[in-house]
């Protein structure tokens, strides 16, 4: 969509488009009155807004005065062009290309409500194919808007209403380009809502520009005949939405503004609908001085509506300083609790600098305030409830035992167990318990969490008798505390190293196993090693399984040595069986040749590879070991 005179045809415009441009033209010189229309859609917020196009609520407490100038540019403003007898539209040239306007402003802010504004464009290039324009200046706007509800930029949502209107300098003289102004006084009537939320500031407006010589025939699309430069009133819409660093110095957002005629074939219709975005970003340089760049394009236009509009902003627009004192009370609004009310000093921040408020009960309290606000405080006020009187507290009902040990049922941590006589004094109320199940109360318990054993310490009540060496043999019953060995019925023997040590958990052989050469029958010189053997697991209960493994060299066949591993492993559990070991206790396999702990190609390797093992099955991994 391309900037047109929209559904102008063009043999028809040609002789009232160049009394138009040639009474805008530097060679401009007809001296009747012609009829004009001010190009520029684009009319300036007031000087120190966070926005350019759409209007905000006022907050007239934020500022005092207000003034700055903008930088208009408009690519493409007006294009002339034709339409097809099939509706479309074609353009055929630019009668202006270039349009630079400068825009003046000033604000200024009373009675905290009211906004007046003032805004005087001054065009600087008004260039096309056959217009070349000196300096010339737009009509002058002047507005006011007042505040209804709310505080914008405070608040998530307020109201104002307002109006512009723009002094017709072409009514008064013909010497200003016909492009520069309307022929009579346009007044405009808005509304404008908006607020903040968070980080979002946001404003919509909505208005109604009347032109009192607009009428239907005037419109420049309304026939084949129109008379050029002539428009209709029109509604415009505003949205703006912009985003606020923490510090409120910068923001940046959109703005969309919308504009349709009201009057003739063109109403509502995309031949006299204007529709602008652009992007826009605000930056307060210091507390007094602010500065501004956009950039937009032009999609549905009508004359005036560019392809291209590039803006910049300079403003003079100081804050007040931080003593501000909105209404006027005389209290400053940071230490003002209603700074938008006159009141007076109280002293209480919730209520200083507010007006009097309502007092009943004349107790001297506050409505605001009084829990009671009917009833007066009395002689003996309830600190507990500002503004009433005391109250008669009853007494606490009588607390309960249900498991009549003493102690009432609130501080009972065992409300239906009584406590017993022996009580736990870590839960009041409680008996007390035996953690480890050693048949010692915790109370008692010096080992709380290790039973006593089958050899509790009498000294020590709960805990089992003292065992330095780890070999199930206690201290007080040890031969030899220091070293570890397997119980023995010699009692200056008993938990002595022997030919059964226990380490670190483990049995430990000392002396091999012998066997008669290549056969199965056990020699009488290792009889004292099963023996030790047998008496150790009699002895340490904690062994519930022993597996004997049977291994030999690799001299002779697979077959022969399989089969003798075999049958000495069997001598041995017979000869355990037989000595007290119960057979479900005891299992055994032959592994032959197949698994050494030395080479076999010198006989000390062969020696230590015809072996006899006792690994324990079940019994906390310890393992048994003789040769």
């Amino acid at each position: 969509m391309r900037l047109a005179m929209k559904r102008l045809v063009l043999p028809a415009l040609v002789p009232a488009l160049c009394g138009l441009l040639a009474a805008g033209s530097v060679a401009h010189a007809q001296s009747a009155p012609n009829s004009g229309f001010q190009l520029n859609r684009y009319e300036p917020t007031a000087a120190g807004e966070w926005s350019f196009a759409v209007d905000h609520p006022w907050y007239s407490s934020t500022r005092y005065f207000a003034a700055g100038i903008t930088l208009n540019y408009a690519h493409n403003p007006l294009v002339l062009g034709s339409v097809s007898a099939d509706g479309s539209f074609s353009e055929s040239q630019p009668l202006i290309s270039h349009h630079f306007i400068s825009h003046i402003d000033l604000a200024g802010s009373f009675l905290d409500r009211i906004l007046v504004t003032g805004s005087l464009p001054v065009i600087l290039v008004n260039q096309g194919d056959q217009v070349q324009s000196s300096i010339a200046v737009g009509d002058p706007r002047l507005g006011v808007m007042g505040r209804l509800y709310g505080q914008p930029y405070q608040d998530v949502f307020s109201v104002s209403l307002g109006a512009n209107v723009w002094i017709p300098l072409r009514a008064f003289t013909n010497s200003f380009p016909s492009t520069s102004g309307d022929q009579s006084v346009r007044v405009m009537p808005k509304l404008v809502l908006g607020g903040i939320w968070k980080k979002l500031l946001w404003s919509f407006t909505g208005a109604f520009l009347y032109r009192p010589e607009a009428v239907a025939t005037d419109l420049p699309a309304a026939a084949a005949q129109a008379t050029v430069g002539r428009a209709s009133s029109e509604m415009q819409f505003g949205l703006a939405a912009s985003y606020f660093d923490s510090e409120r110095r910068f923001a940046v957002g959109p703005e969309v503004m919308l504009t349709t005629a009201l009057l003739g074939q063109d109403s509502l219709s995309r031949y006299g609908t204007s529709l602008e975005a652009m992007l826009a970003g605000h930056y307060n340089v210091a507390k007094m001085l602010q500065v501004g760049l956009a950039a937009g394009v032009g999609f549905i236009r009508q004359p005036g509506t560019p392809d291209l509009r590039l803006l910049a902003r300079i403003a003079y627009a100081p804050t007040r300083s931080k003593e501000l004192d909105t209404d006027g009370d005389g209290i400053a609004d940071k230490y003002d609790a209603c700074p938008t009310e006159r009141g007076v000093p109280t002293g209480n921040p919730r209520t200083h600098g507010c007006p009097p408020v309502a007092d009943r009960d004349r107790d001297g309290v506050p409505d605001i305030e009084d829990v009671c606000p009917d009833e007066h405080k009395g002689p003996t006020p309830d600190p507990m409830r500002l503004g009433c009187p005391m109250v008669a507290v009853p007494p606490p009902p009588k607390e309960t035992d249900r498991d009549g040990d003493g102690i009432v049922d609130s501080q009972d941590q065992c409300p239906d167990v009584p406590k017993g006589p022996t009580p736990d004094t870590q839960r009041l109320g409680c008996p007390a318990q035996d953690s480890d199940k050693d048949g010692v109360l915790d109370p008692q318990d010096q080992c709380l969490f290790e039973p006593a054993g089958l050899n509790p310490d009498p000294a020590r009540p709960g805990c089992p008798l003292a065992d330095m060496d780890k070999d199930n043999v206690p201290d007080v019953q040890d031969a030899c505390p220091d070293k570890p060995g397997a119980p023995n019925p010699d009692p200056k023997k008993n938990g002595c190293p022997g030919l059964v040590e226990v380490k670190n958990g483990q049995l430990v052989i000392l002396q091999p196993v012998f066997f008669a050469t290549d056969k199965d029958v056990i020699l009488p010189k290792s009889f004292p090693v099963l023996q030790a053997v047998a008496d150790a697991m009699k002895q340490v209960t904690s062994i519930k399984r022993v597996a004997v493994d049977g291994h030999t060299d690799s001299v002779g066949s697979m077959a022969h040595n399989m089969d003798l591993s075999e049958r000495r492993t069997k001598s041995v559990r017979r000869w355990l069986m037989e000595h007290g070991i119960a057979g479900d206790r005891l299992e055994n396999k032959g592994y032959g040749p197949t698994k050494p702990i030395a080479e076999n190609k010198t006989p000390a390797g062969r020696a230590k590879n015809r072996r006899v093992e006792f690994r324990i099955v079940d019994g906390g991994g310890t393992t048994v070991q003789g040769n």
